[in-house]
Order: structure tokens, then sequence, then C-alpha cells
């Protein structure tokens, strides 16, 4: 379909901004559409506006429903766990540049890869906070088990002693001298 003359006059992205507005606008009608592009020093007419209606902007819906189903699907890799942030946002790239190329604008690869390479990097780094979590978990739980015989073991020292009558002079004594080497 060839540009209409609000894709001629504005930047790509002047006209993506264009886009949402209209998309926030409550009951869009012609109308309206050919009001907002006047008070962006456009002047259509109303078939001018259809076109725009039914060509770009209709374009533009269809992407943001792309995106929505895209997010949604994305939430959905994420709570199933099986996958990784960098495969999803690897997705999201991979839908631009074929969003880019169908649009005949110039792809940024360079950007594109320094995106998914940051991506990765940092489910590297999750991978390596997730390791270092269940080892100090697993510390913890063996210091915890640790700790728990050490109160099984003092628990029946005393009551080993208690029910024998109590500790003699001679192992108070020892015990005395050994604290006080402490």
């Amino acid at each position: 379909m060839p540009r209409t003359k609000i894709e001629c006059k504005m930047s790509a992205n002047e006209l993506r901004e264009f886009c949402k507005t209209l998309a926030d606008t409550p009951n869009l009608t012609l109308k309206r559409l050919q009001e907002l592009a006047a008070n962006r020093g456009i002047s259509i007419s109303l078939m001018g506006a259809k076109r725009f209606k039914d060509g770009a902007f209709a374009a533009h819906l269809e992407h943001l429903r792309k995106a929505r189903e895209l997010a949604e699907q994305i939430a959905e890799f994420g709570s199933i766990d099986s996958g990784s942030l960098a495969d999803a946002g690897a997705a999201i790239l991979m839908q631009q540049v074929y969003d880019e190329l169908t649009n005949g604008e110039k792809i940024d690869f360079d950007t594109f890869s320094k995106i998914i390479s940051r991506l990765r990097s940092g489910d590297h780094r999750q991978r390596e906070l997730s390791a270092k979590l269940k080892l100090l978990e697993a510390k913890l739980a063996e210091n915890e088990r640790r700790e728990a015989e050490r109160a099984a073991i003092k628990e029946k020292a005393l009551s080993d002693i208690n029910s024998c009558g109590g500790l003699s002079e001679e192992a108070l004594a020892r015990i005395e001298q050994h604290l006080s080497q402490l």
C-alpha cells in the first residue's frame, strides 16, 4: 500500500507517537483523526484519514496485538521456569528484526547483538547467584543439623549428670581448670 500523507510528513518516531496517541483516543473517528493530524500541522481529507486508519494505523494496532501476545508467551515461558530471560529477549528481538525488515527500515544488528549479549550475561549471573544461594542454603541446613546434635548431646549430658546426683568435687575442679584456660 502506498504511503499516506501522514506517513510522508512524519519521521518514524513521530509516526509511532502519533499512532500511540490515536490508540489512546477513545471512540476514534475519521474526523477526530483528521483533527489530531491537523494539530501536528498535517492537513488531510477524510479519505486520507481513512487510508491512514486502514493502513499504517491498522498495522500499528496489529503490532501492538502481536507484542501483547508475545508478552503473554514470555510470561508463560518464564512461569514454566524452563527458559531464560535471554531466550525470551531473543524472541522479542527476532520479532523486532522481522518488523523492521518488513517495514524496510535499516536494521542495527550491532545494537541487537549487544542487547542479546547483555541478556545472556544477565542469565549467567542469575545462574551463578542461584548456585551460590543453593550452596548457602545447604551450609545453613548443615549448621542447623550440627547445632541440633550439639543441643541433644548437651541435654543428654545434663540429664545423665542430674540422674547420678550431680558432679563430684573432683569433676567440678577439672571443669573449672579447663574453663580458666579458655
